[in-house]
């Protein structure tokens, strides 16, 4: 058992599971010896950390393009991802505004936007699909233009229908930024590294999610609600332009040997029940004796004349095909995502990430109905100044999650021997039991009880803080358990905006019957729950990953 993860009894290598820390005694000795010079490593104070997945001897390859060139690239990817995550929610505070305008109930405005979420959960199974088979580049640039195409339309539209379906249009836009940017990390970055990188996309996110609606309470309080669309498309409009030529292909096809994270090097080997005995099954040892079996696997595949291309020239990095990045049919893609649902890993993180983060939303989609009331009585700026409060949860809770999470893993893993699980990741989770349940519970109880403003404020910017460190810690873990497949399995977990859009259809009317007490409190116990079922999750993890690697549905799923 390492550190509470139950040991597999089938197979010699379970997926996911790799050597991380090259151990050092006190001697000076490396405890699994060769590997110090056959596995590749990383430099400075990570010089014990093996670089996971091996990258080859490709200069084309992405995991070998310098940090400053992959971190720029993030760079602008986050900041499109800021824009982005501002563009669904900044009509917000204009809600009651838009409801005279346009002549409908509020409930009614908030549930026919929500469509927009529904479209963004059923697009992702089609960008999913596109990125897989074509790459990552072309489908960012898709989506940044129809997002330009839908900013313009909204900021012409003077009726319902046609905000609804201008709104629809971007919504599509939206979708790679759900599902394209944690695979683009995976890409590019190695597992120690990742923690931080997705606490950054995260708090991008976060920022746009929260931020955006500070800044577009001011514009559509001064310009009007079509303005916030009107200065979307500028940016978006300028962002094609940037991706363009800061963010090549990363989608890159290299020896499977060297994945020593998927054992997908070796065939994979049932484990004889005489030569695992209960007594000798150690905290890592099974791990680091697969991993030494590789080495020369891997040792064969760095001196491979495919690696022996020249570097490409920036110019060939600006086109926008690549060709295609995998053979399998489109329509088999295209269902990969719904099949993955059956693999426990992906349906935990679709109940832990996909409600969790959800809720966010539907607490975003009602702030106007709640703070525009007695006793609070805000004004449109007035309500977005009320996501102040999730912006500060937001960004304090990046910086602190992102190292932590990489600190973790790395900690984990010399304690074991220098054996990493990819439950490692779900450690985080204890921070968002506790704090993540008080948010919920203290926002609607504060709210019933007409607390002062600054009450259920302080409850709101918890959330985010807390629900910063479900994120890191799912999709690191879902990344980990499934690099090969991860555009794939986050489609599948963002099928979670269906339930947001459902959720959006009575939330107003709920609070409105039976109170802001009851509603919160009922969603703070369901999370509670569902932080709950990371600990059975994390025990049993790992013979989970071995289980939907050897049974043949399965192996069906994944090569389908």
């Amino acid at each position: 058992m390492g550190l509470g993860v139950l040991e597999d009894k089938h197979l010699s290598h379970v997926p996911g599971t790799a050597l991380l820390t090259d151990v050092v005694g006190s001697d000076d000795y490396r405890r699994h010896g060769e590997l110090a010079t056959a596995l590749r490593h990383g430099k400075g104070k990570d010089s014990d950390v093996v670089l996971v997945p091996q990258p080859s001897n490709s200069p084309n390859d992405p995991l070998n393009w310098p940090l400053w060139k992959k971190d720029i690239m993030l760079f602008f990817i986050c900041i499109d991802t800021a824009v982005v995550g501002a563009w669904g929610p900044m009509i917000t505070p204009g809600f009651v505004e838009m409801t005279s305008e346009f002549g409908i109930s509020y409930n009614k405005l908030n549930g026919d936007l929500g469509y927009g979420i529904l479209m963004i959960g059923l697009s992702c199974f089609f960008t999913n699909s596109m990125a897989v088979i074509w790459g990552r580049r072309p489908v960012f640039l898709l989506g940044n233009l129809l997002l330009f195409i839908g900013s313009i339309g909204g900021y012409y539209s003077h009726n319902f229908n046609s905000l609804l379906g201008f709104r629809l249009v971007g919504c599509i836009g939206m979708s790679p930024f759900e599902v394209l940017v944690t695979a683009t990390i995976a890409d590019i970055y190695f597992v120690h590294q990742r923690g931080v990188r997705l606490a950054a996309w995260g708090l991008c996110l976060s920022i746009g999610v929260g931020g955006g609606t500070i800044i577009s309470g001011y514009i559509i309080q001064n310009l009007g609600w079509n303005w916030t669309y009107g200065i979307c498309a500028i940016i978006f409009g300028v962002w094609i332009i940037v991706l363009f030529f800061f963010c090549p292909e990363t989608a890159y096809r290299r020896d499977e040997s060297l994945n020593t994270d998927l054992g997908t090097g070796q065939k994979e080997e049932e484990i004889p029940k005489h030569d695992n005995p209960k007594g000798k099954t150690g905290s890592g040892s099974s791990g680091a004796e697969n991993v030494e079996v590789e080495v020369e696997v891997i040792e064969r595949a760095v001196v491979d004349v495919t690696w022996s291309e020249k570097k490409h020239s920036y110019w060939h990095d600006l086109k926008i095909f690549h060709g295609r990045m995998s053979d399998d049919p489109l329509w088999k893609v295209l269902t990969r995502p719904l099949m993955m649902l059956l693999f426990p890993q992906v349906l935990f993180s679709f109940f832990a990430y996909g409600l969790t983060s959800s809720w966010l939303v539907v607490v975003g989609s009602v702030l106007a109905q709640l703070f525009t009331a007695p006793p609070y009585n805000f004004s449109v700026s007035g309500v977005g100044l009320v996501s102040i409060a999730s912006l500060i949860g937001a960004i304090v809770g990046a910086f602190i999650s992102g190292p932590i999470a990489d600190w973790i893993i790395k900690a984990m893993s010399r304690r074991n021997g220098g054996i990493y699980e990819p439950e490692f990741r779900l450690v985080l989770i204890v921070i968002t039991l506790t704090l993540g349940g008080m948010s919920f519970f203290g926002f609607g109880w504060s709210l019933q009880e007409q607390d002062p403003w600054i009450a259920p404020a302080i409850f709101y910017g918890l959330q985010y803080f807390s629900v910063g460190f479900m994120s890191i810690a799912v999709y690191g873990y879902l990344t980990d358990c499934h690099r090969d497949k991860a555009p794939e399995a986050f489609a599948a977990i963002n099928l979670r905006n269906i339930y947001s859009f459902g959720m959006n259809y009575f939330i107003s009317d709920w609070i409105s019957s039976q109170g802001p007490k009851e509603v919160f409190c009922i969603i703070g116990g369901v999370h509670v729950f569902i932080c709950i079922c990371a600990i059975p999750m994390y025990i049993f993890g790992k013979r989970c990953r071995s289980w939907t690697s050897r049974v043949k549905v399965f192996e069906k799923i994944m090569q389908a």
